[in-house]
């Protein structure tokens, strides 16, 4: 088998974003892509550190490592090709107000056509009521309180995220769904919960990291409810010739993937 690991640099919500794509290839000319870029700020691990442990091919315990590898084998051992996936698209669909006011948070909602509301664990449990007494038609509100606060006073429904990884998800009373992200919780997932949706959601992954999880979904025969895959507009430029679209509530993948090799720098080329 051929790997070949390519980092990419690129501009990203007044940011910049780094990652390696891993291109596998089989000796009957099967190819498999993952993507492992960890989010900082998230990720347990730093890029530097993940890619020192692709290159030495350790057994890692490294959740963007683990899912990267997963996806690229998953591409040898169970090709799959996927049309389009329902997804909610981010600052549009989904809002994240975790770092606002009550005030600036409720102008902000009344200013969108949202569905649900991403808290990021900022808001005590008196303000997170007051907005959602605002705004009880939302689906959701995403990780709306602090850590310590009484989880189990907040009556309205939410989704999970960060709770899933720390492994003490907190005792609201109406769990709507969990927001399950690949590339910080490793591969395999966490099991499925009966009663509660399981959507998978980008840590900020290029197109090609997008269509991995797309492809995820399918091979977990998830029903398909939007996924929080929206995020590909918060780029600047494109590491593909061809680039997903949206339309009709659907993201649509090219047919093929043709890398725009003047943005990537190869790190390692080997046979293993």
């Amino acid at each position: 088998m051929h790997r070949t690991l390519y980092s990419y640099s690129r501009r990203f919500n007044q940011s910049i974003r780094e990652g390696v794509l891993m291109r596998l290839e089989s000796e009957s000319g099967k190819v498999g892509w993952g993507e492992v870029a960890p989010l900082p700020g998230f990720s347990q691990e730093t890029l530097d550190e993940a890619v020192k442990d692709l290159i030495e091919g350790n057994a890692s315990t490294y959740p963007s490592v683990q899912w990267g590898q997963a996806a690229a084998m998953l591409d040898l051992l169970e090709p799959l090709d996927v049309d389009a996936i329902p997804i909610r698209i981010l600052e549009k669909e989904k809002i994240k107000i975790g770092h606002l006011t009550l005030q600036e948070a409720i102008k902000k909602v009344e200013n969108s056509d949202c569905c649900g509301v991403d808290m990021n664990q900022k808001w005590e449990l008196e303000e997170a009521i007051a907005l959602a007494k605002h705004f009880p038609h939302l689906d959701y509100f995403e990780e709306p309180l602090k850590p310590g606060e009484n989880a189990s006073a907040f009556p309205y429904p939410v989704a999970l995220d960060e709770s899933l990884r720390s492994g003490a998800a907190p005792p609201y009373p109406q769990i709507k769904m969990h927001s399950i992200k690949p590339m910080l919780h490793g591969y395999p997932l966490p099991k499925k919960v009966k009663g509660i949706d399981f959507i998978l959601s980008s840590s900020y992954e290029s197109e090609l990291g997008i269509y991995q999880l797309a492809k995820l979904a399918y091979r977990l025969e998830l029903p398909l409810k939007p996924m929080g895959l929206g995020t590909c507009h918060l780029f600047e430029d494109s590491l593909f010739e061809e680039e997903p679209y949206y339309k009709n509530g659907n993201l649509h993948f090219p047919k093929e993937w043709r890398v725009k090799m003047e943005r990537l720098q190869v790190i390692l080329d080997e046979c293993i």
